[in-house]
């Protein structure tokens, strides 16, 4: 994934994680959960989500991802196998 990218994903999760997130997954598996105090890193293309308070967790190749919306309350991560991951408040 090019740098440009993971800079628009770090500052909308930045701006996310003020407030607790949903994160749902859309695509052959259906799931979603939540995330009260959200904690991220990006390292070696690979985006770790966790909660500060539960044991929550959730793991992502960026590499997979070849297109990403962002709006006001939300991004949409558009993954290679037609699975989308949307982080919104």
């Amino acid at each position: 994934m090019n740098n440009e990218m993971i800079v628009k994903i770090e500052k909308c999760l930045n701006k996310l994680g003020k407030r607790p997130v949903r994160i749902k997954q859309k695509g052959f598996i259906i799931s979603q959960f939540f995330i009260d105090k959200l904690i991220y890193k990006i390292q070696n293309d690979i985006l770790n989500i966790k909660d500060k308070i539960k044991d929550e967790y959730f793991a992502l190749n960026l590499n997979q991802v070849y297109q990403i919306e962002i709006s006001e309350n939300k991004i949409i991560l558009f993954l290679d196998n037609d699975t989308e991951i949307e982080i919104s408040i």
